[in-house]
Formats: C-alpha cells, structure tokens, sequence
C-alpha cells in the first residue's frame, strides 16, 4: 500500500514544525507539507490535494471551520480530514464528524494518541481523543439522565387505573363506561400516559406495563 501525504495547515509554530519533524521519521508518510494561509491550502486542494489533512483550530473559527471541511470534503471525496480543536463542544465535535473530518483531536491531546488517530484513519476507522470521547460518554449519560428524570414523572392513581384497563384490552368506551367518566376524559388520560411513558400506543403500555411488573 502506498504512503499517504499528510498538509498540516497550522501557524508555523515551533510544535508544528516538531510535530512534522517526528512524523518525517515516522515514515508513515511519503511527505509532511506545513501550510499557514487559507490561499495556499486552496492552492494545494486544487493542485495536488494530499490524502491526510491536518486543520488546526488556530486557523479558523468554528462557523468558518464548518464551511471549510463542507467544501473541502464535497470537491475531494477521498481527503482525510483530522481536526485539532481547542475544547469543543461535544455538539460540536458531532457536527464536525458530521460534516466528513475522520478524526478530532483536542490541543492537549499526546503525540502517541495522533499517531493512533494516524493509524485508525489508514485502516478506515475515524478516530476521536480520550479527552473528547470522555466529555461525549459524560454528555451521553447525562441526556440518559434527563430521560429518566422524564420517565419518572409519576402515573396518577386514575393514570395507573386506566393503564392496567388499557392492558386489560378495554377499549375508551368500555374504560368510560367501568369508571363512569367521559370518553373524552378517557382519551385525555391515555394521551397523557403515552407520553409519560414515552410510548407510541397500547402494545407499548402493556410493554411497559410487563416490563415494570406493574401487571403479570
């Protein structure tokens, strides 16, 4: 397989220039291109555009970022885009993957963990850093938290009344009829119970109903 060619667009910082250094005695790559102007890297996109790119946050900011990597991936559908971000956002870092890069990385993150970002990017896997992939498991557990927080509002006694007639299989007319209500009222609770329960219909309350021993 041949060696891809990775452009770095990034302020010719002394990091960058080592960072290029280290990956040239890597030989992971047949070449390491420092580019610090959008001109050139345009230049560069048309010309001869190389497999890997490297974007750092230094460069642009975020809305421009977007832009950047929407065309970029639109006019160079096989270009690897890896991303050095200051902190981002998880929705960030979602709407960039979304956009096409195929790895991010944050500022602080080690030479070791690019090189495995390098590595998951040639046997085409994406790759996102540990200190991200943390901030995205706690974002992740804490949106399950908020669901749950949701799924705990409580069924009323009537609610709970009409859920177990509802598994029974009585139809609003039949639960009318049992509870001496309206069938309108009957309709207003089942509405209300499918949404506690983040349901769509009945098969879903009796799911739910089995799942959480409320009937046998």
């Amino acid at each position: 397989m041949m060696k891809p060619r990775l452009t770095i667009f990034d302020e010719p910082l002394l990091y960058t220039e080592g960072l290029s250094k280290l990956l040239d005695q890597s030989e992971i790559f047949t070449s390491v291109h420092i580019c610090n102007c959008p001109q050139a890297l345009a230049m560069i996109l048309q010309e001869d555009p190389p497999e890997f790119l490297m974007i750092s946050s230094n460069m642009l900011i975020l809305t421009d970022l977007y832009k950047s990597i929407e065309n970029i991936t639109s006019n160079n559908k096989g270009i690897k885009i890896i991303i050095i971000g200051s902190d981002y956002d998880v929705i960030d870092i979602r709407k960039l993957f979304n956009k096409g890069i195929k790895s991010y990385l944050d500022k602080n993150s080690r030479y070791d963990e690019f090189i495995k970002s390098i590595q998951a990017l040639l046997h085409n896997e994406i790759y996102i850093c540990d200190h991200a992939k943390e901030r995205m498991l706690n974002f992740i557990s804490s949106e399950q938290e908020q669901t749950r927080a949701h799924m705990r509002d409580p069924l009323t006694k009537r609610e709970m009344e009409i859920l177990k007639l509802i598994c029974d299989g009585l139809s609003s007319k039949d639960i009318s009829e049992k509870l001496f209500i309206s069938i309108n009222t009957v309709e207003t609770h089942r509405k209300r119970i499918l949404l506690k329960l983040n349901v769509k219909n009945s098969v879903g309350v009796v799911k739910y109903a089995i799942e959480n021993h409320i009937i046998d």
